[in-house]
């Protein structure tokens, strides 16, 4: 027997109503916190970092990185971390095509290309 004699059974006690579905559809409401373009810029540091560390996938890494720094600066994002993402992802670039012509053309002028 219920506790609750005038209650149905099945229902939940204390007048809880459940939630109602989401509002509206689309984008999600863009809170305070969100700068746009600021995970672009993140994501553009950590592979320029990468790319320079990383020595044959490197290059590949810089320039999506160069291309989410743009991306993140053409979104409005103003700050430095889109700035060093571009700066390192460059730099890699220009170290991967130093090393093509100074180690991998060398190398396959004189038969031992892998």
């Amino acid at each position: 027997m219920s506790q609750f004699p005038n209650q149905p059974s099945g229902q939940p006690s204390g007048g809880y109503q459940p939630p109602g579905g989401y509002p509206g559809g689309g984008m999600p409401p863009r809170y305070p916190g969100q700068v746009p373009g600021h995970g672009h810029a993140v994501a553009s540091m950590v592979l320029g970092i990468c790319s320079l560390v990383i020595p044959f996938i490197g290059t590949i890494l810089a320039i999506v990185g160069i291309a989410l720094a743009i991306s993140a600066k053409n979104q409005g994002y103003v700050g430095g971390m889109a700035t060093a993402g571009l700066v390192c992802s460059i730099v890699a670039l220009a170290l991967s095509v130093v090393m093509l012509f100074t180690c991998w053309i060398p190398l396959c002028a004189f038969g031992a290309c892998f």
